[in-house]
């Protein structure tokens, strides 16, 4: 079997989530502290609040900027689930751009046009880690002097210029699930360089609680008088997650290294392709490649891309659908009532692209077949329509 992800562990990382279990400190501990710093060096951020997930930290990004009921927020129409989900839990209204075909992110000339007097803020992603585009979506909401929340979840060590992935928003959310150049398991982050933001956040993912200790420097096993200032949540990053975060995030450059290694092999393997548009960096961008999603050329239907799907599974090789339209999700449409062609290029996207196995640890053998059934199973689908 090739998965489609594998986490790249190493002995160093086992050794520091068993320290983190025998201290007998689970959670709210040194190993989150050291993880919060070094996301902020990283960042170039002076704050990082870990969390549970990089889900729950859209969310709480959301609501440490006052946004609620009644308000609108911009959101990519090519994006996770989780983008428009964080929007809609927090009571607000995702109101969907369609993406930029170039790009794959927000168009920011459809943004402009989209935003009204309701509109509070803007939620954006790096979409496949692409942080092309982005300084045009900040300038945006500069002038609609709206804040910015970015998911930076695929991009992180990504530097575009003199810039990089998680200084561009407000605040930034992480999340490192398996398949990302660091990975917790589960668990997410925030950075910002906002005082009062930050201490919301942290507050927030502790129940809303910014508790009174006795003295200075007091350890927490004394325990605190509870003090609430919001309404919260169980968002905690426990310790051992933040210990593996710590130990992965020593070697991410070697991670990125090694990312790009791979991402060169699919391109060299895959280039003569006609049919197949392949990802690639902007102009003075080092990506991070957290996947590795090609676009089938517009002769191939949402049907051909699913059979091609369910053929490399067949032969045990990892794919997936790399993103649906978020705004045509069930849920979303129940909600809001979109339909199909109202984000052409959104749809057309979510029609063909396709994520193949990505993970360091891949071999050359591996790629060869990845490639090969690929190539094999897109004539299939020529044949088969002949």
């Amino acid at each position: 079997m090739i998965p489609l992800h594998q986490p790249a562990l190493e002995p160093t990382d086992f050794d520091a989530v068993t320290a983190s279990l025998r201290s007998g400190r689970l959670t709210m501990g040194t190993d989150l502290l050291a993880f919060e710093h070094a996301m902020a060096e990283r960042t170039r951020r002076p704050h990082a609040v870990g969390m549970a997930s990089g889900s729950i930290a859209m969310e709480i990004a959301l609501k440490a900027l006052g946004i609620g009921t009644g308000d609108e927020v911009l959101v990519s129409a090519f994006a996770y689930s989780s983008n428009v989900n964080a929007v809609l839990h927090v009571g607000a209204r995702p109101v969907f751009v369609d993406a930029d075909p170039a790009t794959l992110n927000m168009d920011v000339r459809k943004a402009e046009k989209a935003a009204t007097s309701r509109t509070r803020g803007m939620l954006v992603a790096e979409t496949f880690g692409s942080p092309a585009g982005m300084p045009e979506l900040i300038a945006l909401c500069s002038r609609l002097e709206i804040p910015m929340v970015e998911n930076a979840t695929e991009g992180l060590g990504c530097t575009y210029g003199s810039d990089n992935v998680g200084r561009f928003g407000r605040l930034a959310c992480f999340g490192f699930f398996t398949n990302r150049p660091i990975t917790t398991g589960e668990g997410g982050m925030i950075v910002t360089h906002d005082d009062h933001l930050a201490a919301a956040c942290r507050a927030m993912r502790h129940q809303g609680r910014v508790d009174r200790f006795s003295f200075p420097d007091q350890p927490q096993e004394l325990g605190t008088r509870l003090q609430h200032a919001y309404d919260g949540y169980d968002a905690r990053l426990p310790e051992m997650n933040a210990a593996l975060g710590v130990s992965q995030l020593h070697r991410l450059d070697r991670s990125m290294e090694r990312r790009a290694e791979v991402a060169d092999a699919y391109v060299r393997r895959l280039a003569a392709e006609p049919d197949l548009i392949l990802p690639s960096a902007p102009e003075g961008c080092s990506m991070s490649w957290s996947s590795f999603v090609v676009r089938l050329s517009d002769r191939f239907t949402k049907e051909d891309r699913d059979f091609i799907i369910d053929g490399l599974h067949r032969l045990d090789i990892g794919a997936a659908d790399w993103w649906p339209c978020a705004a045509l999700l069930p849920h979303v449409r129940k909600a809001l009532g979109h339909q199909p062609g109202d984000f052409p290029v959104a749809e057309r996207l979510a029609h063909r692209t396709l994520a193949l196995p990505f993970f360091e640890r891949i071999t050359d053998t591996e790629l060869d077949e990845v490639c090969d059934s690929l190539r094999l199973l897109m004539g299939r689908v020529g044949v088969s329509r002949d």
